[in-house]
Protein backbone atom coordinates (compact mmCIF):
# COMPACT_ATOMS: atom_id res chain seq x y z
CA UNK A 1 0.00 0.00 0.00
CA UNK A 2 1.61 3.57 -0.64
CA UNK A 3 -0.07 6.84 -0.13
CA UNK A 4 1.91 8.64 -2.79
CA UNK A 5 2.79 10.99 -0.47
CA UNK A 6 -0.51 12.35 0.67
CA UNK A 7 -0.49 15.27 3.17
CA UNK A 8 -1.47 14.13 6.59
CA UNK A 9 -1.82 17.86 8.97
CA UNK A 10 -2.25 16.25 12.42
CA UNK A 11 -2.96 19.26 15.44
CA UNK A 12 -2.77 18.48 18.79
CA UNK A 13 -2.75 20.33 22.38
CA UNK A 14 1.08 20.90 23.47
CA UNK A 15 0.95 18.32 26.68
CA UNK A 16 3.08 15.45 26.45
CA UNK A 17 0.57 12.84 26.99
CA UNK A 18 -0.89 14.24 23.94
CA UNK A 19 1.80 15.09 21.97
CA UNK A 20 3.29 11.58 22.10
CA UNK A 21 0.64 9.52 20.55
CA UNK A 22 0.22 12.15 18.00
CA UNK A 23 4.15 12.31 17.00
CA UNK A 24 3.70 8.07 16.49
CA UNK A 25 0.60 7.91 14.72
CA UNK A 26 2.50 9.98 12.63
CA UNK A 27 5.59 8.03 12.21
CA UNK A 28 2.78 5.06 10.98
CA UNK A 29 1.38 7.51 8.35
CA UNK A 30 4.96 8.32 7.04
CA UNK A 31 5.74 4.54 7.15
CA UNK A 32 2.82 3.99 5.18
CA UNK A 33 3.85 6.75 2.36
CA UNK A 34 2.25 9.62 3.58
CA UNK A 35 3.84 12.93 4.16
CA UNK A 36 2.95 14.55 7.69
CA UNK A 37 2.82 18.03 9.22
CA UNK A 38 2.53 17.99 13.17
CA UNK A 39 0.98 21.41 14.52
CA UNK A 40 1.02 22.69 17.59
CA UNK A 41 1.53 25.61 19.92
CA UNK A 42 5.09 27.14 20.40
CA UNK A 43 5.90 25.79 23.58
CA UNK A 44 4.62 21.92 22.76
CA UNK A 45 7.51 20.33 21.68
CA UNK A 46 10.88 21.01 23.59
CA UNK A 47 12.19 18.12 21.06
CA UNK A 48 11.34 17.83 17.64
CA UNK A 49 12.67 14.58 16.18
CA UNK A 50 14.36 14.64 12.78
CA UNK A 51 12.02 11.88 10.76
CA UNK A 52 11.63 11.93 6.98
CA UNK A 53 8.62 12.88 5.87
CA UNK A 54 7.63 14.84 8.85
CA UNK A 55 7.53 18.72 8.93
CA UNK A 56 6.11 20.96 12.33
CA UNK A 57 4.43 23.87 12.34
CA UNK A 58 3.82 26.32 15.60
CA UNK A 59 1.41 28.30 16.23
CA UNK A 60 0.82 31.41 19.20
CA UNK A 61 -1.85 30.89 21.94
CA UNK A 62 -0.50 33.95 24.12
CA UNK A 63 1.09 31.86 27.04
CA UNK A 64 -2.02 30.47 28.01
CA UNK A 65 -0.87 26.45 28.09
CA UNK A 66 -1.91 24.79 31.75
CA UNK A 67 -4.15 28.45 32.31
CA UNK A 68 -7.57 28.43 33.14
CA UNK A 69 -9.90 28.53 30.60
CA UNK A 70 -7.01 27.43 27.88
CA UNK A 71 -9.16 25.49 25.91
CA UNK A 72 -11.40 28.39 25.16
CA UNK A 73 -7.92 30.31 24.23
CA UNK A 74 -6.93 28.16 22.04
CA UNK A 75 -9.99 28.20 20.05
CA UNK A 76 -9.63 31.83 19.75
CA UNK A 77 -6.55 31.72 17.61
CA UNK A 78 -6.38 28.47 16.65
CA UNK A 79 -9.09 28.25 13.70
CA UNK A 80 -7.20 31.12 12.32
CA UNK A 81 -4.48 29.89 12.60
CA UNK A 82 -4.73 27.43 11.16
CA UNK A 83 -6.58 28.46 8.24
CA UNK A 84 -3.50 30.24 7.05
CA UNK A 85 -1.04 27.17 7.12
CA UNK A 86 -4.08 25.41 4.98
CA UNK A 87 -3.51 28.19 2.78
CA UNK A 88 0.00 28.87 2.71
CA UNK A 89 0.38 25.12 2.09
CA UNK A 90 -1.63 24.95 -0.57
CA UNK A 91 0.55 27.39 -2.56
CA UNK A 92 3.51 25.95 -1.66
CA UNK A 93 2.27 22.73 -3.77
CA UNK A 94 1.67 21.04 -0.42
CA UNK A 95 -1.71 21.04 -0.08
CA UNK A 96 -3.17 18.84 2.85
CA UNK A 97 -5.21 15.83 2.32
CA UNK A 98 -6.91 14.67 5.55
CA UNK A 99 -6.80 16.97 8.92
CA UNK A 100 -6.33 15.02 12.04
CA UNK A 101 -6.81 16.45 15.70
CA UNK A 102 -6.51 15.64 19.18
CA UNK A 103 -9.23 15.88 21.93
CA UNK A 104 -10.45 19.12 23.08
CA UNK A 105 -9.91 20.60 19.41
CA UNK A 106 -13.32 19.96 17.71
CA UNK A 107 -13.28 23.52 15.65
CA UNK A 108 -10.24 21.48 14.05
CA UNK A 109 -13.08 19.96 12.62
CA UNK A 110 -15.13 22.87 11.14
CA UNK A 111 -12.08 24.32 9.79
CA UNK A 112 -11.79 21.11 7.77
CA UNK A 113 -15.22 21.13 6.43
CA UNK A 114 -15.52 25.14 5.50
CA UNK A 115 -11.71 23.67 3.14
CA UNK A 116 -13.64 20.79 1.94
CA UNK A 117 -11.03 18.67 3.95
CA UNK A 118 -11.65 15.09 5.39
CA UNK A 119 -11.14 14.85 8.97
CA UNK A 120 -10.90 12.26 12.05
CA UNK A 121 -10.64 12.82 15.56
CA UNK A 122 -7.77 10.89 17.04
CA UNK A 123 -8.85 10.18 20.93
CA UNK A 124 -5.90 9.50 22.69
CA UNK A 125 -7.59 7.92 25.52
CA UNK A 126 -9.50 4.55 25.81
CA UNK A 127 -12.32 3.22 24.09
CA UNK A 128 -13.74 2.67 27.51
CA UNK A 129 -13.74 6.26 27.77
CA UNK A 130 -14.94 7.27 24.33
CA UNK A 131 -17.69 4.74 24.97
CA UNK A 132 -18.60 7.03 27.84
CA UNK A 133 -18.77 9.94 26.02
CA UNK A 134 -20.54 8.65 23.39
CA UNK A 135 -23.68 6.97 25.45
CA UNK A 136 -23.96 10.47 27.00
CA UNK A 137 -23.98 12.91 24.71
CA UNK A 138 -25.52 10.60 21.64
CA UNK A 139 -28.19 12.75 19.44
CA UNK A 140 -30.52 9.77 19.87
CA UNK A 141 -30.71 8.41 23.93
CA UNK A 142 -28.30 9.85 25.32
CA UNK A 143 -28.13 10.11 28.68
CA UNK A 144 -27.34 13.96 29.20
CA UNK A 145 -30.88 14.17 28.59
CA UNK A 146 -32.11 12.12 31.37
CA UNK A 147 -31.86 13.34 35.09
CA UNK A 148 -28.65 11.86 36.48
CA UNK A 149 -28.01 10.65 39.62
CA UNK A 150 -24.84 11.38 40.58
CA UNK A 151 -24.60 9.34 43.75
CA UNK A 152 -25.48 6.35 41.80
CA UNK A 153 -24.14 4.04 39.15
CA UNK A 154 -23.41 4.40 35.22
CA UNK A 155 -24.07 1.27 32.76
CA UNK A 156 -22.27 1.42 29.53
CA UNK A 157 -22.53 -1.39 27.19
CA UNK A 158 -19.05 -3.32 26.82
CA UNK A 159 -17.93 -1.72 30.18
CA UNK A 160 -18.33 -2.62 34.48
CA UNK A 161 -20.91 -1.00 36.71
CA UNK A 162 -19.64 2.44 36.94
CA UNK A 163 -19.76 4.77 39.93
CA UNK A 164 -19.96 8.53 38.89
CA UNK A 165 -17.17 9.05 40.90
CA UNK A 166 -15.09 6.61 38.23
CA UNK A 167 -16.47 8.48 35.07
CA UNK A 168 -13.61 10.75 33.65
CA UNK A 169 -15.04 14.14 35.60
CA UNK A 170 -14.29 16.20 32.00
CA UNK A 171 -17.10 13.93 30.33
CA UNK A 172 -19.57 14.32 32.84
CA UNK A 173 -22.30 17.89 32.23
CA UNK A 174 -21.18 19.45 35.39
CA UNK A 175 -17.74 20.18 33.93
CA UNK A 176 -17.12 23.12 31.64
CA UNK A 177 -15.26 20.87 29.18
CA UNK A 178 -18.36 18.52 28.74
CA UNK A 179 -19.29 20.77 25.85
CA UNK A 180 -16.37 19.81 23.78
CA UNK A 181 -17.11 16.36 24.31
CA UNK A 182 -20.66 16.33 23.43
CA UNK A 183 -19.32 18.43 20.21
CA UNK A 184 -17.02 15.82 19.39
CA UNK A 185 -19.67 13.15 19.35
CA UNK A 186 -21.80 15.48 17.21
CA UNK A 187 -19.50 15.98 14.71
CA UNK A 188 -18.12 12.63 14.07
CA UNK A 189 -22.26 11.22 14.20
CA UNK A 190 -23.09 14.04 11.58
CA UNK A 191 -20.50 14.06 9.17
CA UNK A 192 -20.25 10.86 7.26
CA UNK A 193 -17.05 12.06 6.36
CA UNK A 194 -15.38 11.75 9.49
CA UNK A 195 -13.89 9.61 11.29
CA UNK A 196 -12.35 8.56 15.15
CA UNK A 197 -9.08 6.91 15.56
CA UNK A 198 -8.52 5.10 18.54
CA UNK A 199 -5.18 4.75 20.36
CA UNK A 200 -6.16 0.96 21.83
CA UNK A 201 -6.71 -2.31 20.12
CA UNK A 202 -9.73 -4.78 19.49
CA UNK A 203 -8.53 -7.62 21.58
CA UNK A 204 -7.60 -4.99 24.65
CA UNK A 205 -11.70 -3.14 24.45
CA UNK A 206 -13.61 -5.17 21.71
CA UNK A 207 -16.96 -4.93 23.12
CA UNK A 208 -16.49 -0.80 23.86
CA UNK A 209 -15.39 -0.67 20.43
CA UNK A 210 -18.24 -2.62 18.93
CA UNK A 211 -20.54 -0.66 21.08
CA UNK A 212 -20.47 2.72 19.16
CA UNK A 213 -19.13 1.20 15.46
CA UNK A 214 -22.05 0.92 14.33
CA UNK A 215 -22.87 4.61 14.27
CA UNK A 216 -19.21 5.69 13.84
CA UNK A 217 -16.71 5.24 11.36
CA UNK A 218 -14.12 4.17 14.60
CA UNK A 219 -10.68 2.56 13.85
CA UNK A 220 -8.00 1.22 16.44
CA UNK A 221 -4.93 1.86 15.35
CA UNK A 222 -3.07 1.52 18.99
CA UNK A 223 -1.18 0.79 21.11
CA UNK A 224 0.81 3.61 19.84
CA UNK A 225 4.14 3.07 22.11
CA UNK A 226 7.44 2.12 21.59
CA UNK A 227 8.10 -1.97 22.00
CA UNK A 228 11.51 -3.46 22.77
CA UNK A 229 12.44 -3.68 18.96
CA UNK A 230 10.92 -0.03 18.06
CA UNK A 231 12.41 3.49 18.03
CA UNK A 232 10.94 4.87 20.89
CA UNK A 233 10.06 8.26 19.13
CA UNK A 234 8.74 10.64 21.46
CA UNK A 235 9.27 14.26 22.77
CA UNK A 236 9.92 14.49 25.87
CA UNK A 237 8.63 17.32 28.02
CA UNK A 238 11.65 17.01 30.65
CA UNK A 239 14.99 16.69 30.17
CA UNK A 240 16.47 13.17 30.44
CA UNK A 241 19.87 14.12 32.36
CA UNK A 242 19.93 11.37 34.68
CA UNK A 243 19.54 8.88 31.78
CA UNK A 244 23.15 7.30 32.40
CA UNK A 245 22.75 7.27 36.04
CA UNK A 246 19.85 4.97 36.06
CA UNK A 247 19.90 2.92 33.43
CA UNK A 248 23.70 1.72 34.87
CA UNK A 249 21.55 0.87 37.89
CA UNK A 250 18.89 -1.07 36.76
CA UNK A 251 21.63 -2.85 34.75
CA UNK A 252 23.03 -3.57 37.81
CA UNK A 253 19.57 -5.09 39.40
CA UNK A 254 18.66 -8.52 39.12
CA UNK A 255 15.20 -9.03 36.95
CA UNK A 256 11.79 -8.02 38.22
CA UNK A 257 13.46 -6.80 41.58
CA UNK A 258 12.33 -3.11 41.08
CA UNK A 259 9.29 -0.98 42.05
CA UNK A 260 9.20 1.52 39.10
CA UNK A 261 7.26 4.32 40.33
CA UNK A 262 6.33 7.73 38.29
CA UNK A 263 3.13 10.16 38.28
CA UNK A 264 3.84 11.22 34.41
CA UNK A 265 4.32 14.60 33.26
CA UNK A 266 1.21 16.48 34.96
CA UNK A 267 0.14 15.06 38.29
CA UNK A 268 1.83 16.58 40.79
CA UNK A 269 1.62 14.41 44.42
CA UNK A 270 0.97 15.84 47.80
CA UNK A 271 4.12 15.60 50.37
CA UNK A 272 1.90 13.40 52.57
CA UNK A 273 1.22 10.82 49.69
CA UNK A 274 4.65 11.22 48.52
CA UNK A 275 5.87 9.87 52.21
CA UNK A 276 3.45 7.53 52.59
CA UNK A 277 4.59 5.84 48.75
CA UNK A 278 8.44 6.23 50.69
CA UNK A 279 7.19 4.52 54.23
CA UNK A 280 5.56 1.58 52.31
CA UNK A 281 8.63 0.89 49.91
CA UNK A 282 11.40 1.27 52.50
CA UNK A 283 9.51 -0.78 54.96
CA UNK A 284 8.85 -3.87 52.19
CA UNK A 285 12.61 -3.39 51.49
CA UNK A 286 11.93 -3.45 47.87
CA UNK A 287 14.33 -2.02 45.31
CA UNK A 288 12.72 1.09 43.42
CA UNK A 289 13.21 3.53 40.74
CA UNK A 290 10.92 6.67 41.42
CA UNK A 291 10.57 9.45 39.02
CA UNK A 292 9.96 12.87 41.17
CA UNK A 293 9.83 15.94 38.85
CA UNK A 294 11.17 19.21 40.83
CA UNK A 295 8.76 20.26 42.81
CA UNK A 296 10.44 22.61 45.27
CA UNK A 297 12.50 21.75 48.65
CA UNK A 298 9.94 19.57 49.74
CA UNK A 299 11.48 16.68 48.06
CA UNK A 300 14.92 16.89 49.48
CA UNK A 301 14.15 14.91 52.31
CA UNK A 302 13.29 11.92 50.15
CA UNK A 303 16.36 12.03 47.80
CA UNK A 304 18.78 12.46 50.56
CA UNK A 305 16.77 9.28 52.01
CA UNK A 306 17.85 7.23 48.67
CA UNK A 307 21.32 7.81 48.90
CA UNK A 308 22.00 4.01 49.70
CA UNK A 309 21.10 1.22 47.56
CA UNK A 310 17.43 0.77 48.17
CA UNK A 311 16.31 3.18 45.63
CA UNK A 312 17.08 5.81 43.24
CA UNK A 313 14.84 9.16 42.82
CA UNK A 314 15.86 10.93 39.36
CA UNK A 315 13.91 14.09 37.92
CA UNK A 316 12.79 12.36 34.97
CA UNK A 317 13.49 9.21 32.80
CA UNK A 318 12.56 7.32 29.39
CA UNK A 319 9.47 5.38 30.54
CA UNK A 320 9.57 3.20 27.28
CA UNK A 321 12.84 2.34 27.94
CA UNK A 322 12.13 1.71 31.76
CA UNK A 323 9.35 -0.40 31.40
CA UNK A 324 11.36 -2.56 28.85
CA UNK A 325 13.74 -3.19 31.10
CA UNK A 326 14.44 -6.60 32.30
CA UNK A 327 14.77 -4.94 35.90
CA UNK A 328 11.35 -3.74 36.53
CA UNK A 329 9.09 -5.75 38.37
CA UNK A 330 6.39 -3.26 39.23
CA UNK A 331 5.10 -0.19 37.57
CA UNK A 332 3.38 2.09 40.48
CA UNK A 333 0.83 4.73 38.34
CA UNK A 334 -1.40 7.60 38.16
CA UNK A 335 -2.71 5.37 35.26
CA UNK A 336 -2.81 8.17 32.76
CA UNK A 337 -3.52 6.10 29.23
CA UNK A 338 -0.26 6.54 28.06
CA UNK A 339 1.18 5.12 31.29
CA UNK A 340 -1.40 2.05 31.25
CA UNK A 341 -0.30 0.91 27.77
CA UNK A 342 3.34 1.52 27.86
CA UNK A 343 3.26 -0.64 31.10
CA UNK A 344 1.06 -3.35 28.77
CA UNK A 345 3.33 -3.48 26.37
CA UNK A 346 5.93 -3.47 28.56
CA UNK A 347 4.36 -6.41 30.16
CA UNK A 348 4.64 -5.08 33.29
CA UNK A 349 1.79 -5.15 36.26
CA UNK A 350 0.65 -2.02 37.93
CA UNK A 351 -0.31 -0.62 41.23
CA UNK A 352 -3.18 1.65 40.37
CA UNK A 353 -2.84 5.10 42.38
CA UNK A 354 -5.67 7.50 40.12
CA UNK A 355 -5.25 11.10 40.95
CA UNK A 356 -7.80 13.13 37.90
CA UNK A 357 -9.44 12.75 34.55
CA UNK A 358 -9.90 8.97 33.03
CA UNK A 359 -7.02 7.31 35.68
CA UNK A 360 -9.51 5.76 37.89
CA UNK A 361 -12.11 4.50 35.11
CA UNK A 362 -8.24 3.07 33.76
CA UNK A 363 -7.27 1.98 37.09
CA UNK A 364 -10.90 -0.13 37.29
CA UNK A 365 -9.78 -1.72 34.14
CA UNK A 366 -6.83 -2.22 35.28
CA UNK A 367 -7.81 -4.96 38.32
CA UNK A 368 -11.54 -5.47 37.41
CA UNK A 369 -11.59 -6.21 33.50
CA UNK A 370 -7.47 -6.98 32.23
CA UNK A 371 -6.22 -8.30 35.73
CA UNK A 372 -2.79 -6.89 35.03
CA UNK A 373 -2.79 -4.99 38.33
CA UNK A 374 -5.06 -3.95 41.25
CA UNK A 375 -6.38 -0.57 42.57
CA UNK A 376 -5.22 1.12 45.43
CA UNK A 377 -7.70 2.46 47.97
CA UNK A 378 -7.28 5.71 49.20
CA UNK A 379 -8.60 7.25 52.38
CA UNK A 380 -11.09 9.65 53.07
CA UNK A 381 -8.69 12.02 52.18
CA UNK A 382 -7.95 10.73 48.62
CA UNK A 383 -4.05 9.54 50.33
CA UNK A 384 -3.00 5.48 50.00
CA UNK A 385 -1.70 4.82 52.78
CA UNK A 386 1.70 2.75 53.15
CA UNK A 387 0.15 -0.01 54.81
CA UNK A 388 -2.36 -0.27 51.37
CA UNK A 389 0.85 0.62 49.11
CA UNK A 390 2.54 -2.85 50.90
CA UNK A 391 -0.72 -4.63 50.46
CA UNK A 392 -0.78 -4.06 46.88
CA UNK A 393 2.83 -4.18 45.95
CA UNK A 394 2.80 -7.45 47.34
CA UNK A 395 0.28 -8.94 45.50
CA UNK A 396 1.47 -7.47 42.48
CA UNK A 397 5.06 -8.84 42.64
CA UNK A 398 3.95 -12.15 43.73
CA UNK A 399 0.91 -12.77 41.62
CA UNK A 400 1.41 -15.53 39.12
CA UNK A 401 -1.83 -14.76 37.94
CA UNK A 402 -1.84 -11.30 37.07
CA UNK A 403 1.88 -12.03 35.64
CA UNK A 404 0.37 -14.84 32.95
CA UNK A 405 -2.36 -11.80 32.59
CA UNK A 406 0.68 -9.29 31.44
CA UNK A 407 2.61 -11.56 28.93
CA UNK A 408 -0.56 -12.48 27.52
CA UNK A 409 -1.97 -8.64 27.05
CA UNK A 410 1.77 -8.08 25.68
CA UNK A 411 1.83 -10.47 23.05
CA UNK A 412 -1.97 -9.43 21.79
CA UNK A 413 -0.70 -5.49 21.73
CA UNK A 414 2.55 -6.44 19.63
CA UNK A 415 0.18 -9.12 18.00
CA UNK A 416 -1.98 -6.27 16.79
CA UNK A 417 0.61 -3.58 15.51
CA UNK A 418 2.79 -6.50 13.52
CA UNK A 419 2.02 -6.74 9.81
CA UNK A 420 -1.01 -8.48 9.57
CA UNK A 421 -2.71 -7.77 12.89
CA UNK A 422 -5.75 -6.06 13.86
CA UNK A 423 -4.50 -2.62 13.97
CA UNK A 424 -2.36 -2.65 11.13
CA UNK A 425 -5.46 -4.08 9.24
CA UNK A 426 -7.18 -0.88 10.53
CA UNK A 427 -4.80 1.54 9.96
CA UNK A 428 -4.70 0.46 6.26
CA UNK A 429 -8.58 0.05 5.76
CA UNK A 430 -8.37 3.55 7.23
CA UNK A 431 -5.89 5.00 4.67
Amino acid sequence: MTMNHRHFLLVSLPFQSHINPAFRLATKLIRAGAQVTLATTVDGLKTRPAVPGLSYHFFFDDGAAGKPGYIQKIKLVGPTNLKKLLVTVANEGHKVDFLIYGICLPWVAEVAREHHVPSALFYIQSAASFSVAYHLYKTDGGLVNTDIDYTGTLKVPGLPLLKYSEVPPFLLPTDPLALVFQEHIEIVEKDPNSFVLLNSFNYLEEESIEAVSDRINIFSVGPLVSGETEEPYVSDTFQDSDRGTYLRWLDSKPEKSVVYVSFGSLVKLQKNQREEIFQGLIELGYLFLWVIRDQGEDDEDLRCSTAGDGGLIVRWCSQVDVLNHVAIGCFVSHCGWNSTLESLVGGVPMVGCPQNADQKMNAKMVEEVWGNGVKAVADCGGVVGREEIKRCLELVMGSEEIKRNCEKLKSMAMEAVAEGGSSHRNLNQFL
